[in-house]
């Protein structure tokens, strides 16, 4: 099956059913499905809701792409589905779907009414598709995950090589309470806090253990994060030597900042939306990004991407790896700490992505 077969067969049971949730991998055209459908129904009035204002103009391209009419259609971020209570619409497009998923946003969503509803996103879980039953009732699902979009031949098989590497136990460069100690014991005391933190959480889930548990988390995937700086800065200069045109996903925007400069691309990027067509116009070919590219943007001729972190949840996972898929054949660089939290995120990987795709080697 093609991807414009897939997209066609979902327009119908949109078309069919009214309310369609397409849980559908990174790059597999999900916006098409709309577009299509709006192709059909051209006096139709359309409220597409996206996570971010960089979202808004991919959608207008595609309308353009497609020579589809876009008139009739308004495009607004989950920031403002609350200034849309009492209004009616003939088609609601939720794009990245686990975005509705808080008490404010479901609440306004109440009040916005549509004869049709469809929702777009990677990965959607089953309490974020309760959130969007409860406002508009029963859903369609069509499901086309990384291995089914890879296995169909939608999306290209990647190389994904994992770079296992040992924290230093020997070298005492670090403090930790007074004390001089290694990478590997300021990485134990770390995980200490985080274990307790879950165990406190777990006995009193109250919002104040929630936040020491998710701080304590944040920090050790920092730690991490900032200890793979080398290999990361390695292999992006090998890709720059080979004129590689890539992705790096790193851990924080100072690492993006040190990494990439002026290539940064994050939450604090002024210029984002003129970095985005700077890359896609080939003027620039590396970016290094924060999260902010994880969701909704089109990119183009993509060879290589280096994740620096991989995502604790395989929604994570599943759309970093998704943005590298953009040539005939995509290479992947994950660097990996062994014995680490790194293993249990290894795993998301694995479950997304074919193991006969991933070769391991030891740095």
């Amino acid at each position: 099956m093609t991807r414009d077969e897939l997209q066609d067969q979902a327009v119908k049971l949109l078309e069919n059913n009214q309310k369609l949730i397409c849980q559908w991998a990174t790059g597999t055209g999900k916006s098409s499905i709309a577009i299509k459908f709006l192709k059909g129904h051209p006096t139709f009035r359309c409220l597409i809701v996206v996570p971010e204002t960089n979202n808004i103009q991919n959608w207008r391209d595609e309308f353009r792409k497609f020579d589809v009419t876009d008139d009739k259609v308004e495009i607004i971020c989950y920031a403002s589905i609350h200034k849309y209570t009492g209004t009616s619409w003939n088609l609601i497009v939720y794009d990245e779907m686990p975005h509705i998923d808080t008490e404010k946003r479901v609440a306004a969503c109440k009040s916005v009414a549509a004869r049709y509803v469809l929702a777009l996103g990677a990965v959607i879980d089953d309490d974020e598709r309760y959130s969007l039953e409860s406002v508009y009732g029963r859903f369609e699902t069509s499901v086309v995950s990384l291995r089914k979009a890879m296995a169909l031949g939608i999306l290209p098989s990647p190389t994904v090589n994992v770079i296992h590497m040992r924290l230093d136990a020997y070298t005492m460069d670090r403090i930790v309470n007074g004390r001089r100690c290694s990478a590997k014991d300021a990485y134990d005391h770390i995980q200490a806090k985080v274990t307790k933190a879950v165990s406190d959480y777990n006995a009193n889930s109250n919002n104040f253990n929630k936040q020491r548990m998710l701080r304590a988390g944040n920090e050790r995937k920092r730690f991490l994060g900032a200890l793979k700086e080398d290999a990361m800065s390695d292999i992006c200069q090998r890709l720059k030597d080979g004129c590689k045109r890539f992705l790096c996903f790193c851990s924080s925007i100072k690492q993006a900042e040190s990494l990439g400069g002026q290539l940064a691309f994050t939450s604090k990027t002024p210029t984002s939306l003129k970095l985005l067509d700077k890359f896609n116009n080939k003027e620039i070919n590396s970016l290094y990004v924060v999260g902010k590219l994880i969701e909704g943007q089109n990119l183009k001729d993509i060879d290589c991407g280096v994740i620096g972190q991989l995502g604790g949840t395989q929604r994570i996972t599943v759309q970093e790896i998704g943005r590298i898929l953009r040539s005939d054949n995509p290479v992947i660089y994950i660097p990996v700490f062994d014995e680490t939290k790194d293993d249990s995120f290894l795993y998301t990987l694995t479950s997304s992505i074919p193991e006969e795709c991933i070769k391991h080697y030891k740095l």
